[in-house]
């Protein structure tokens, strides 16, 4: 049986509205003076995520799952990791013990009918967080036992996984502070799945590139950077000028994104391992103001490439297929913030 286990006890930001959160990606338990109040359980902590641009809302439940469940199929990755965070992740969590700053985020295809069924404890204060573009609400949420699982849908892991990898192989070298994660679950239904733009370091001529992507696609200029809408197109941006790729292979079996990595990562810019090539690194999609991609100047001189995020659809047809999507495919939206929601084993 799978279960979401309560918080024994967890820690947030004293009061009821905090301006900034407490810096917490070097660990937490070196903080002083400590800057968190303690909150006692047995509770699933309700996190509450309101969009101020669009007035979208996205609800979380917290809780505690096993670390067995990130080996067993419980829980499934979407995505392969960057190699260099890793080694990092793991330091970091035998330094700070287990300590998390940032739950990791889990998705399932729907929580809409769970909502209704679990009352929200109204004893514990509301503490209110609001950054640039979200308004994050944590309540005390629902005081219960452990939740049933089963009935909710394949998990899936949206955000974190190198904190949950890293902490479940600690688990099984035996970290006891390690046996249990914690999580906030979020149904796909209320995240907005975008992705990350690959950037390149080239040295080419704009010309002598697109001759050589021109086997590939079909090349349109485009005035401005726009984003791609449709399946088998990409934005490339080089040297201040944009062009729309659209693939020319026919019934691709493989997502965008392995496509592009398998097949033009690797025949073009001679990158085949993109978990670890130093040449190739990934940036948040940029934003867009009146229909055009605001493109960070500092990236002027270097391949830019940007496709359509994945469907929904496809996204949970990958994952029941046993399938990973490469790194950074995904960016899924809103994330739960660091030091908003702290785990202290």
């Amino acid at each position: 049986m799978a279960q979401l286990f309560p918080f024994p006890e967890y820690y947030r930001p004293p009061g009821t509205s905090v301006q900034s959160l407490p810096v917490t990606r070097n660990g937490i338990r070196s903080l002083h003076p400590f800057p968190f109040q303690c909150h006692r359980g047995p509770c699933f902590p309700f996190l509450q995520i309101t969009d101020s641009t669009t007035g979208s809302t996205a609800r979380g439940i917290a809780g505690l799952l096993p670390a067995t469940y990130f080996g067993n199929g419980t829980v499934r990755p979407h995505e392969n990791t960057l190699l260099g965070r890793l080694e990092r992740q793991r330091r970091l969590i035998r330094q700070d013990e287990g300590a998390l700053g940032k739950p990791v985020l889990l998705t399932i295809p729907s929580l809409r009918d769970w909502w209704g069924d679990h009352p929200e404890d109204p004893a514990t204060p509301v503490l209110h967080y609001h950054n640039n573009r979200y308004r994050y609400a944590l309540s005390g949420g629902y005081r219960g036992t452990a939740l049933d699982l089963r009935e909710l849908g394949p998990m899936v892991i949206a955000d974190g996984h190198h904190r949950a990898y890293t902490h479940a192989a600690l688990a099984v070298e035996g970290l006891a502070s390690c046996t249990h994660i914690p999580v906030v679950l979020v149904g796909a239904d209320e995240l907005r799945i975008g992705t990350f733009m690959r950037v390149i370091e080239e040295d080419r001529a704009p010309a002598e590139l697109l001759q050589r992507l021109n086997s590939y696609f079909t090349i349109s200029p485009l005035p401005v950077p726009r984003p791609a809408t449709e399946e088998g197109t990409w934005l490339l941006s080089y040297r201040g000028a944009a062009y729309l790729l659209r693939r020319r292979a026919d019934n691709v079996a493989e997502t965008d994104s392995a496509w592009l990595n398998q097949t033009i990562l690797t025949n073009v810019f001679g990158i085949t391992d993109v978990r670890a090539d130093q040449r190739l690194t990934y940036v948040e999609s940029p934003p867009l103001a009146e229909g055009a991609l605001r493109m960070p100047p500092e990236l002027h001189d270097k391949v830019k490439l940007l496709g359509r995020p994945i469907p929904r659809d496809r996204f949970f047809s990958e994952v029941a297929a046993g399938r990973t999507l490469p790194p950074k495919s995904t960016r899924f939206e809103p994330r739960v913030p660091s030091g908003l929601l702290v785990w202290i084993p």
